[in-house]
């Protein structure tokens, strides 16, 4: 029961910290557009970068979205330091907030750049991980969301294979092996979903090249 009381108020927290939309904001101040019916209608870093043709906005949405992310992990260790579970719930809780903001239609981005900012103080072996694999499929194809896949769906079997360097790296005390590697797929299985339109898009376009 006083587990449950600490996740509660976390989960809620760590949404709410998530589903702030930074994106929308800023390109409807910017430009006026609603991001959600411009561009690929994603509430993320690209999508505002290309609609309103800025830098600056796009560079803003990134640094505030990773910071949204860090902000959950970094108070929950402030106040239950040794707790996995609450860490791994605030993880997952700010990633689905920015995902399906309710203030915007339960419309949202696609969990990257917060998810990248709650690892990098959650587990930061986690994000180089998927940093790597990024580029890796970057450089084959060129391509930025066949990147973010195909990082995004393999970084969990790394997790699995060799275990023991995350667990050394994880901020909070990992109670066993299988815990780590079910948080670290959870993250990421949040990530994917989100991708499911683009992996789409890259198998249609496939199809008609060959």
């Amino acid at each position: 029961m006083d587990h449950l009381a600490q996740i509660l108020p976390v989960f809620l927290v760590a949404f709410l910290i998530g589903s702030f939309p930074t994106a929308y904001l800023l390109v409807r101040r910017h430009s006026g557009k609603d991001l959600r019916f411009e561009g690929s209608g994603n509430i993320g870093t690209l999508n505002a970068y290309e609609v309103s043709n800025s830098k600056r906005v796009g560079v803003i949405v990134l640094v505030v979205d990773l910071a949204k992310g860090a902000l959950p992990i970094a108070l929950t260790h402030a106040l239950y330091a040794d707790s996995f579970v609450v860490a791994v719930v605030a993880m997952l809780a700010v990633i689905l907030g920015h995902n399906y903001s309710p203030w915007i239609g339960w419309k949202g981005g696609r969990g990257l750049a917060p998810a990248a900012g709650a690892a990098l103080l959650f587990n930061p072996l986690l994000p180089a991980v998927w940093g790597v694999l990024w580029l890796a499929g970057w450089f084959k194809t060129r391509d930025v969301h066949f990147g973010n896949i195909a990082a995004t769906v393999l970084s969990p079997f790394i997790v699995l294979i060799v275990p023991a360097p995350f667990e050394a790296a994880t901020l909070f005390p990992v109670p066993q092996t299988i815990s780590l590697v079910v948080a670290s797929a959870a993250m990421f299985v949040l990530i994917f979903l989100k991708h499911l339109g683009p992996l789409r898009t890259l198998l249609r376009r496939r199809g008609h090249a060959s």
